[in-house]
């Protein structure tokens, strides 16, 4: 069957065909879901392909890392030997570049970002 038309193939198509909005990107989508937990005070930012995770103006504490598909990984930061989490500076100059736990929780996204917050008593 034939459609007769006065519009251009330009117009149609332009009409047929949803205008794509940009894809959000991973540091987006961690900020997102902080928010939707209620945790103002987080902030997330890019290091490669990871996302760090950090509060107010601490250094970050957890990293996030796409491992393909809807899964993603969670890291937290090499505690001081005292147990206690400390700034980069602080650590024995062996530890001085910033180290990473081996990767505690595969899960989606959100659920991700929730179990960084909670470790911190930033959610509950």
């Amino acid at each position: 069957m034939f459609q007769l038309t006065d519009a251009s193939p330009a117009s149609r198509q332009a009409t047929t065909h949803e205008v794509e909005r940009p894809a959000r990107t991973l540091v987006d989508r961690v900020r997102e879901a902080a928010s939707n937990l209620g945790c103002a005070s987080a902030w997330a930012r890019a290091a490669g392909r990871h996302v760090l995770i950090g509060l107010e103006s601490d250094d970050a504490f957890a990293r996030v890392t796409p491992l393909g598909g809807t899964a993603y990984g969670l890291a937290f930061r090499t505690l001081a030997p005292d147990g206690e989490s400390c700034a980069l500076d602080e650590l024995p100059s062996v530890l001085q570049s910033p180290r990473w736990e081996p990767v505690l929780l595969v899960d989606g996204l959100a659920d991700v970002v929730e179990h960084a917050l909670i470790a911190v008593d930033a959610v509950r």
